[in-house]
């Protein structure tokens, strides 16, 4: 049987949310029998390299922005390998794709993003979305990874027409639950092994809403014992001083620990995952974090109410974008049942299990391939 020729295409393997699906998906297609598949990248040198040993890979070497001749050198790849179908990821990507293959295989784009600051990107990010916009028509087929991307780009006039949705996928090899591993963690932070830990992980933004969580967090300090609250994610300072000036006395509870490259280490302390975002597509932090075990509380934007759902009804894991008491209701509901430890425990179980039969690499593959297929 012939197989079916894939050519992922992504700038580079540099640690991101994006590059990382992009490797899951490779990993996941490699694996198919009827699939054969090339990597390709225009610069070298990305640590998530690594992860594709055993898969065929190629790199242009693009150097930097006045070089030119990688469309030429990225023309010789695909006509070399000939592919069915070109996978692309992220707009320069895309738009170099479809230019360097003249449209002689079917082409795909992959959108990892949606409410972009469209007036704070730089000229060359800019010059990439519009270009990326007027060029849309010309794609076989695009995929996103929420529904909310699709609405987002159809805001900004893009043909999504032939949009699909495949949610990202979690690497269960890389976050799963370790009890001891969390215990020795929160003995590092200080953090006494009784106390419930609700945890948040989101770069300091405005969309992800800090001032809401340190104003709930401040009201749950004052009634309820033996809690801490953990926020992972690159500092803004502004924010930061926002959020310390909420919790005044009750700061020492909430800890802001910045960026951590050893995420999942921290994920497996959280008995509780939440997400304060008023925008969002899809949450890759709620899904690790409840594949680490952590029970979640989100805000409803983006697919997160679908992450977050796995029918649980005897707390409220669901309030609305900048809602204080609703965030409040949801917390509460959380910490009136926490004394059961057999309740908690089966909804961590739960948790894990929702995350392992709904966003798994594998499904994340199957539902690609499909739409590849019928491009």
């Amino acid at each position: 049987m012939k197989k079916f020729k894939i050519l992922l295409a992504i700038r580079s393997l540099e640690l991101g949310g994006a590059e990382r699906q992009f490797v899951l998906l490779a990993q996941a297609l490699q694996k198919q029998a009827e699939v054969e598949i090339l990597v390709c990248t225009l610069y070298g040198g990305g640590v998530l390299e690594a992860d594709l040993e055993g898969i065929p890979f190629i790199c242009i070497h693009k150097k930097g922005k006045s070089d030119f001749l990688f469309l030429r050198r990225y023309r010789k790849v695909i006509a070399e390998y000939s592919p069915n179908m070109i996978y692309s990821f992220m707009p320069d990507m895309n738009l170099f794709s479809l230019f360097a293959s003249l449209k002689q295989c079917k082409i795909v784009w992959g959108f990892r993003s949606s409410s972009i600051e469209v007036s704070s990107l730089s000229f060359f990010s800019k010059l990439y979305f519009y270009t990326q916009r007027f060029f849309s028509p010309f794609a076989d087929r695009i995929i996103c990874n929420s529904c909310d991307a699709i609405a987002f780009y159809k805001k900004y006039h893009y043909t999504m027409e032939k949009a699909a949705v495949v949610h990202n996928g979690i690497d269960i090899n890389r976050f799963y639950r370790q009890d001891l591993e969390a215990c020795e963690l929160k003995k590092n932070l200080n953090i006494p092994q009784d106390y419930f830990v609700f945890g948040l992980s989101a770069r300091m933004d405005i969309i992800k809403d800090y001032p809401l969580l340190a104003r709930a967090a401040r009201e749950i300090l004052q009634k309820y014992s033996a809690i801490v609250f953990v926020a992972l994610g690159k500092i803004n300072p502004t924010i930061l001083q926002e959020c310390q000036a909420i919790l005044g006395e009750f700061e020492k509870h909430f800890l802001f620990l910045g960026a951590k490259k050893d995420i999942e280490r921290y994920y497996r302390c959280f008995d509780c995952i939440l997400s304060t975002s008023y925008t969002e597509s899809f949450s890759n932090s709620i899904a690790e974090a409840m594949a680490s075990g952590a029970i979640p509380i989100v805000s409803d934007c983006g697919e997160s109410a679908i992450i977050a759902n796995f029918n649980q009804d005897c707390y409220t894991y669901l309030f609305a974008p900048r809602d204080l008491q609703g965030l409040l209701l949801a917390l509460e509901s959380l910490l009136q049942i926490r004394e059961n430890k057999e309740l908690v425990e089966s909804l961590k179980i739960q948790a894990i299990e929702h995350i392992k039969e709904h966003f798994s690499p594998q499904k994340m593959c199957e539902e690609t391939l499909k739409i590849l297929r019928e491009a």
